[in-house]
């Protein structure tokens, strides 16, 4: 019990340093040449390799979603587990952009109208890869 206790307290510190990290980083790049934007860039890469597992279901789910008329279920069905992966951290005063509604349901919606059309279209993937972006 209490080595469960205590890996929830180092993840949750371990996050919280690189939450830190990345909020000098743009501190660095806003007022920094163009070494420092180029280093906040490549922390996009880092964002995305922290979320490998979802990154993999996503895969999972577009392998899926190339039975044509289904795709939309099952984009549907990623979106609920996105939503329930990264959770809703709506803040009280956060507006209309800052919403789950924006980061997950409009990017799967979207991609969604497109791959029923091309049914080629990563859209789980895609759909990810924008909510990983915006957090």
């Amino acid at each position: 019990m209490a080595d469960t206790v205590e890996n929830q307290t180092l993840s949750r510190l371990g996050q919280m340093r690189r939450e830190a990290q990345l909020a000098r980083d743009v501190v660095k790049a806003a007022t920094g040449g163009p070494a420092a934007k180029a280093k906040l860039a490549l922390s996009f890469g880092k964002k995305v390799s922290e979320h490998w597992l979802i990154l993999a279901t996503a895969v999972f789910f577009d392998i899926l979603g190339l039975i044509p008329f289904v795709n939309i279920v099952f984009n549907a069905i990623f979106g609920m587990i996105l939503f329930l992966y990264f959770g809703p951290k709506s803040k009280p005063g956060s507006g209309f952009l800052q919403s789950e509604f924006v980061k997950i349901v409009l990017p799967v919606g979207g991609l969604s109208i497109f791959d029923f059309f091309l049914d080629v279209v990563p859209t789980c993937i895609g759909s990810a890869l924008i909510r990983i972006a915006l957090s």
